[in-house]
């Protein structure tokens, strides 16, 4: 698919309009989102609400973007398959998300995913490896944390994991979806060393910065190699996945 047109998709592990005071729908261009505008439910103010407020937890913990282009978030109806949803991208701005479910099950996993995937094209400006771009994601959903740290140890307890090696730098996502479990968990063990606003500089130093991960992981997690990190994160998953726990970076 070229460059400048592809889509990131979700992993599936898987309303009467809003009237104020004086009893008109709320329709005020004031009160619309400046981050999204959302098709396909009844009322898109509350959903539009909800995404600025997803925004905002981003922009505390990440920082700001380096711009932002308003962009609809559409919901559709389940198409039966495995994809929850996706973000199109048609450079240089995020095309669309699309979600294939409903906004209450979207709250807290789905919709906080698509959007993270957004929020760090325009934080970046730019695309980034498909590794940490969909653990950060999966690091969003707020929702399913405890359960994608216990698919993690259970999938790491089968020995049905493989190294970052084979991850780190692909372009296309594999059958097992280890892109979304392990790049979950690989993320979640940088940023309880450094916090995320060290990791997404990381990210920043990765994408504009024109350095190897090597120079990276060293930089900012004195950490020689991507094998020296899987040796960490692995020590860090049989130790129980413990943030609070890990090697400080800083």
């Amino acid at each position: 698919m070229p460059r400048n047109w592809f889509i990131l998709t979700i992993g599936a592990f898987t309303l009467a309009a809003s009237l104020g005071s004086n009893g008109r729908a709320e329709d005020d261009a004031t009160l619309r989102s400046k981050y999204v505008r959302v098709e396909g439910v009844l009322n898109p103010l509350a959903v539009e609400r909800e995404c600025d407020a997803i925004v905002a937890r981003l922009v505390e913990r990440y920082g700001v973007p380096r711009r932002w282009k308003t962009l609809p978030v559409r919901f559709r109806r389940p198409n039966g398959g495995p994809v929850a949803g996706y973000t199109a991208y048609a450079r240089p701005d995020v095309a669309e998300i699309v979600l294939y479910m409903t906004f209450e099950e979207s709250r807290g996993g789905a919709l906080d995913h698509e959007l993270t995937h957004a929020f760090f094209f325009y934080y970046l400006d730019d695309y980034f490896d498909l590794f940490f771009n969909e653990g950060v994601a999966q690091n969003s959903e707020t929702a399913n944390r405890a359960r994608l740290r216990g698919e993690v140890y259970r999938r790491f307890a089968r020995g049905e994991t493989t190294s970052l090696a084979r991850l780190y730098g692909r372009n296309e996502y594999d059958p097992e979806l280890l892109l979304y479990v392990q790049g979950f968990s690989v993320v979640d063990y940088l940023i309880g060393r450094g916090g995320s606003r060290w990791f997404a500089a990381f990210l920043d130093e990765l994408t504009n910065g024109n350095v190897g991960l090597d120079d990276a992981l060293r930089r900012f997690y004195d950490c020689e190699s991507l094998d020296a990190l899987e040796r960490e994160w692995r020590e860090y998953v049989r130790n129980g996945q413990d943030r609070l726990g890990t090697r400080a970076v800083k």
